[in-house]
């Protein structure tokens, strides 16, 4: 036994200090797997001096980087565009805004001092826009996260335009009707007030008026026929005829119709009292009508005040226009145990979030509200400096922001006139009203807006 274990020991000598070779060890990898020294996470992202711009032609972004990197570009675009207004997405996707395109599988350095630079095309022209404030989001082709490959430009185009002030007198021996229309390619109604002579029913005239259509090649009327208007004791009756389908074919001018009917007579009751209206089809009472609407709203509707509005500015034909806008108060957060100094508030910030579509504000981003008070039935609104740089040059486009501050603060329950101060004192550098409004003192709501027909004296 003890001779067998030698043997084996003797082999195991042999074995072990030959020349032969073995790969046995566990931790040589060698041919059978590549070890890279991992890459460096990409630091790139997007950077702009840039971020509220009016009527640009174009705008330069910056890619820039922590480290030096080299950044391989695999399409013939480096950004996309994605336009908001009033948080609804206008257009998506825009392509082709560089004004000098890279090449396909181009390689690109970047340094932290020297970064990619593109200039991207976004005029008016180049992506039909109309006048108004937007939310570009740039988005970048070449940063695979999310979090980095977008920026967000607010961008304003504003070609120039005219607003003539409302006024409070009809000129002598005419009567004052405020008049819906419907802005063309959009779903709002425009209020434009036209002076008339007084030769029957005040509110057949205004009936008349509104099928009459606007003077602006910009708006239409959604008026068409109308078999009768009666007035009795306070109630309006409209009688439309069923041959007539547009009140009632489904469409959105049917709606744009009823609300013109109902806006432009219960403004008549300036002049007459007017505590309700009814519409009758064929000289009968209806159920339901225009598309779909309830009886509610067709048969002996009231003539109710109507609270929290925002007045907006719309352009048509390098005029301004003011119109209300009926906000959605819970986004706002107005409800009515609030007092009236933070209803203000919140109504002002629907200036800024709206959620309109159509239109713009009045008021410049960079005017802020400090405070609001009120005294009696007046509301003190107290401004930032701003609100002394707002439309600079332009005292027309001032008036319609001090304007539209008077519309839209009387608009609150209690209050029916308005002071403005900034930061404390008494408002400065804006010209007064053409029919001497004193912008010092309480401003009250004038009652004809939008004059149609402006006269002007030398």
């Amino acid at each position: 036994m003890k001779a067998f274990n030698n043997i084996i020991i003797l082999a195991l000598i042999g074995l072990l200090s030959s020349t032969y070779l073995f790969n046995l060890s566990p931790i040589d990898y060698r041919g059978t797997i590549n070890i890279d020294t991992p890459e460096k996470a990409s630091t790139l992202s997007l950077e702009s001096d840039e971020e509220n711009l009016l009527n640009p032609e174009s705008i330069t972004i910056n890619h820039v980087s922590l480290n030096e990197e080299t950044i391989k570009s695999v399409s013939d675009i480096l950004f996309t565009l994605d336009v908001y207004q009033g948080g609804k997405l206008l257009k998506s996707g825009i392509k082709n805004l560089e004004l000098v395109s890279p090449s396909i599988n181009m390689s690109i350095s970047v340094k932290p001092d020297d970064p990619i630079v593109t200039t991207l095309d976004i005029s008016q022209k180049k992506l039909g826009l109309e006048d108004g404030t937007y939310k570009f989001i740039f988005s970048s082709q070449l940063i695979p996260e999310p979090e980095k490959s977008a920026l967000s430009v607010n961008v304003t185009y504003d070609t120039g335009g005219s607003y003539y002030s409302a006024i409070s007198q009809a000129p002598a021996g005419t009567k004052g009707l405020t008049l819906y229309f419907a802005a063309e390619n959009s779903d709002t109604l425009i209020p434009v007030t036209r002076f008339v002579v007084e030769d029957k029913s005040i509110t057949r005239m205004a009936i008349e008026q509104l099928q009459n259509g606007p003077l602006s090649s910009g708006m239409t009327s959604a008026i068409k026929d109308v078999t009768n208007t009666t007035y009795n004791n306070g109630n309006v009756v409209i009688d439309l005829p069923s041959s007539y389908e547009g009140y009632n074919n489904g469409t959105t001018e049917s709606m744009l119709a009823y609300k013109s009917f109902v806006k432009t007579i219960f403004d008549v009751d300036r002049y007459w009292p007017v505590n309700s209206i009814t519409f009758t089809v064929d000289r009968k009472k209806t159920d339901t009508y225009f598309n779909g609407l309830s009886s509610e709203l067709i048969n002996s509707l009231p003539n109710k005040e109507r609270n929290y509005l925002l007045y907006m500015a719309y352009k048509l034909n390098d005029r301004y226009y003011l119109f209300d806008y009926e906000p959605d108060l819970n986004k706002l957060g107005i409800i009515e145990n609030d007092t009236t100094e933070l209803k203000a508030q919140k109504l002002f910030d629907g200036y800024k979030d709206s959620g309109i579509d159509h239109g713009r504000s009045p008021v410049p981003e960079s005017v802020a509200l400090n405070n609001a008070s009120i005294q009696g039935t007046t509301l003190i609104l107290d401004f930032n400096n701003e609100l002394l740089n707002a439309h600079k040059g332009k005292d027309d486009l001032r008036q319609m922001m001090i304007e539209s501050f008077i519309y839209t603060f009387t608009s609150i329950p209690g209050v029916d006139s308005i002071k403005i101060t900034v930061n404390g004192e008494n408002l400065k550098g804006f010209t007064n009203f053409p029919d001497g409004r004193n912008l010092s003192e309480a401003l009250y709501m004038p009652v004809f807006i939008n004059p149609e027909v402006v006269t002007t004296q030398d």
